[in-house]
């Protein structure tokens, strides 16, 4: 329910930026109450109390942010708060956020290696994927995983690029068990 909560929100934002065609000052601004957020752990869960009324959470959410976000944004943020959606509001910004990076052809890719990459490695990966993805630009998050033996996995949205010496030897371990043995001499199966 909540993916279909900041699909429909996320989506009705992010329609409305690039058809009024603000789609950087909309994106700004999401990053701005997205940090706000971040940086006040308190905020959400205070304006999801049970004892806040729709009333008290506007009043909250103009106090804060009426300075510094557009109309449509305040509206937006009302919108939330009248169909008592404000508590889905960091994954409607995420949603917006993946869309907004789909659009100006920004991808996403996370690498997991067994050990740090080097710079000159990071950027050899980064400009091979460019190359072969149709991005534009990447926004790169490296991750060691020492439970990899050797190479990478590589995710760029829902594909999976793995090519660890782990995943090979389990490709090998499930072909050789679909191996049937026989001695040479009678053709007898083992």
């Amino acid at each position: 329910m909540a993916k279909l909560v900041s699909k429909v929100y996320g989506d009705a934002l992010f329609s409305l930026a690039v058809e009024e065609d603000k789609l950087e000052a909309v994106w700004e601004e999401v990053r701005l109450v997205r940090q706000t957020i971040a940086d006040n752990p308190d905020f959400l869960p205070v304006l999801c109390h049970p004892e806040m009324t729709q009333q008290k959470k506007t009043a909250v959410l103009e106090d804060i942010f009426k300075a510094g976000l557009s109309q449509d944004m305040m509206g937006f943020l009302d919108v939330l708060v009248r169909k008592n959606r404000i508590g889905e509001i960091l994954s409607v910004l995420d949603y917006f956020d993946e869309q907004a990076k789909e659009y100006s052809r920004i991808g996403v890719v996370r690498v997991a290696a067994p050990m740090p990459l080097t710079d000159r490695q990071r950027e050899q990966l980064e400009n091979r994927l460019l190359e072969v993805s149709g991005y534009e630009s990447l926004e790169m998050q490296y991750q060691v995983d020492e439970g990899l033996l050797g190479g990478l996995v590589i995710r760029i949205g829902d594909r999976v690029l793995d090519n660890s010496i782990r995943s090979k030897l389990e490709a090998m371990s499930r072909q050789l068990y679909k191996v049937k043995l026989s001695n040479g001499k009678t053709g007898k199966k083992v």
